[in-house]
């Protein structure tokens, strides 16, 4: 029954295509049918008129009196050869010419019986001047003329002018006929030409039909042959395709299937699964809502792309895999069957699934590390505070002096590494507070010519040791900024303490604000330093990155500063930038949103 209903849909889909290629073949054969057809009929009807055109009758009445007039004209020799001879001789030319005369005369009429001679045109004219003259000479050499015998010279001579005259009007009307004769043959002629050159020209569309019709029928082998292989490679990419593939009508009943399909699904082949599977929504479907729904979407003619499901394997066991499919639809719209693919998905459902354990435990890691760091802030800073109040106390001598001077610069050197450790310390728990989302910003309405003055004096000391200046570009009317004015400083410190720390003696950092037509704002911190290569920007922007150059390694840091200073720029809503080149300096650029900022006129 399956196998009936897709032959019949086959069948059904296939017969516009057919009937369009075998309309060309069709009418191919129509034209050159009718063509042979038109030109039996054109030469029959040609040939029928021309040989009833053919003047055979009036040849063959020439030829006979052509005859007869020789017989006479013999006739009127006898005569003249009686007229000159003596008198016995004279007798027997005249019995003979008697003779001659009855035997023209019996002729004459009898091919004026056969031929009508009375009926046609210029012989009836030749019949109607020989008759009286034989006439006449019949009854001039029998009787005589007027008491004169037969063999006298007066009936001879006029026998002989007799027979003459009209002999010379026959042969003239002889002649006039064969004339109409030969006009007669010249058009038949003309016409046979014309016959002749039709006939070429018909042959030659014969040949020409003959050509389209073998060209036709040899395209239409071709392109079976064609369809024959391109069915074979298709099929042979349907059997051996990895991916499961299938094509169902659009109640659930499966059409077609391919053994990978059949396999992935647990059957021992595709037939097996065809006999097996009554409808893909029973068999297939785990859910029955889910089969509606890709129902539902390839009826709007909606694509079904990689979408993951469990289905139904035929021990009953589940499997993930990935359906893709679309509907073929006839020219009316009505959906004819769905056809789509299933791709085996259970590898990667596992490796999702493991990398999101993974995920979830490293990240909850992470902010184990992260709260941990964030709760050790006060047991972390309080024995620094420690060392560094006790070494400035010694380094200062508050309570006398130490005995011997290397003692001092053992407190110094321990002042400043207990600076270091507890800059690095705050770096660190800063980070780690933000991680953890603990990282509380206090806002407020902050007056942002003032902050980058106070950073410029809290670090013009180690500008003023470096020889590098310090400047401002400022605007007129600049906006009131809200935010965290302790975290903006922070920000501000990093970015101005590492552009003083890479820039040569002499050289400039120059801390410009800039407002945007959206009226956001734009920090931006420019110097003159060393630079940055190109490929090394990632490294630099990573946590802990560092660029290893000869300046580099004389300049204390922790590789902290950017990871920290892009992360509370983050909190603030912003975005951070970093545009460098050796040998020409550095810019960084803050960009805060403009909900951070607020007019005077406003603030006020």
């Amino acid at each position: 029954m399956l196998a009936r209903l897709k032959s019949q849909l086959t069948e059904k889909i296939n017969f516009k295509s057919l009937l369009k290629r075998q309309n060309s073949y069709v009418i191919a054969i129509l034209a050159l049918t009718l063509f042979v057809i038109g030109t039996i009929r054109y030469v029959q009807e040609t040939l029928s008129n021309i040989e009833e055109s053919i003047p055979l009758q009036v040849i063959e009445d020439s030829q006979a009196m052509a005859s007869i007039l020789f017989d006479i004209e013999e006739i009127v020799q006898i005569v003249t050869v009686a007229k000159l001879a003596d008198a016995e001789e004279r007798e027997k030319n005249i019995a003979t010419v008697q003779k001659k005369l009855l035997e023209v005369s019996i002729v004459l009429e009898q091919k004026r019986v056969k031929y009508g001679f009375d009926n046609l045109i210029g012989t009836a004219a030749i019949y109607g001047v020989l008759r009286p003259a034989l006439f006449d000479l019949e009854g001039w050499l029998q009787n005589g003329i007027g008491g004169l015998p037969p063999s006298s010279d007066i009936v001879l001579t006029a026998a002989l002018d007799r027979g003459r005259t009209a002999l010379a009007k026959a042969d003239s009307l002889h002649a006039h006929s064969n004339s109409a004769a030969v006009d007669l043959l010249r058009i038949q002629a003309d016409k046979i030409n014309v016959f002749r050159d039709a006939v070429l020209l018909v042959l030659i569309g014969l040949a020409g039909l003959a050509a389209v019709l073998i060209y036709y029928i040899y395209s239409r082998r071709a392109s079976a042959v064609a369809l024959e292989q391109s069915e074979l490679k298709h099929r042979r990419i349907f059997e051996n395709a990895t991916e499961g593939i299938f094509q169902a009508f659009g109640d659930g009943k499966l059409l077609d299937a391919n053994p990978a399909l059949a396999f992935f699904l647990g059957y021992s082949s595709a037939e097996e699964m065809k006999q097996a599977v009554s409808t893909l929504q029973d068999d297939v479907y785990l859910d029955p809502e889910i089969a509606r729904k890709h129902y539902m979407l390839i009826c709007k003619r909606q694509y079904l792309i990689d979408e993951i499901y469990e289905w139904r394997r035929k021990d009953g066991s589940l499997t993930w895999g990935a359906i893709n499919a679309h509907g073929v639809f006839d020219d009316n719209g009505k959906l004819l069957y769905l056809e789509g693919t299933l791709t085996d998905m259970n590898d990667r459902v596992r490796a999702e699934i493991n990398l999101r354990k993974a995920k979830e435990m490293a990240e909850l890691a992470n902010r184990a590390k992260s709260e941990f760091l964030a709760n050790m802030s006060h047991e972390l800073r309080t024995p620094l505070n420690a060392i560094i109040g006790f070494s400035e106390l010694l380094t200062s001598e508050a309570f006398g002096q130490l005995g011997h001077p290397n003692y001092k610069e053992y407190a110094v050197d321990i002042h400043g590494a207990g600076r270091h450790l507890l800059g690095l310390i705050n770096d660190v728990l800063d980070v780690a507070k933000i991680e953890a989302g603990q990282l509380q910003l206090s806002e407020r309405k902050i007056d942002l010519a003032a902050v980058i003055q106070s950073c410029f004096r809290m670090l013009s000391v180690r500008a003023a040791e470096a020889g590098v200046s310090l400047q401002t570009e400022l605007p007129k009317n600049l906006p009131v900024f809200i935010g965290d004015e302790t975290r903006i400083k922070q920000i501000l410190a990093n970015l101005v303490s590492n552009a003083v720390k890479f820039t040569n003696q002499d050289g400039k950092v120059t801390v410009a604000v800039e407002i945007r037509q959206d009226n956001g704002l734009n920090l931006r911190i420019e110097d003159t330093g060393i630079g940055i290569e190109e490929k090394d920007l990632p490294r630099v922007l990573d946590r802990f990155g560092q660029v290893q150059t000869n300046y580099a390694r004389n300049n204390d840091g922790t590789g902290l500063g950017l990871t920290l200073v892009q992360m509370l720029v983050e909190v603030h809503g912003g975005r951070f930038t970093l545009e460098s080149e050796v040998g020409v300096g550095t810019v960084c650029t803050v960009i805060f949103p403009p909900e951070r900022t607020l007019r005077l006129a406003e603030a006020v």
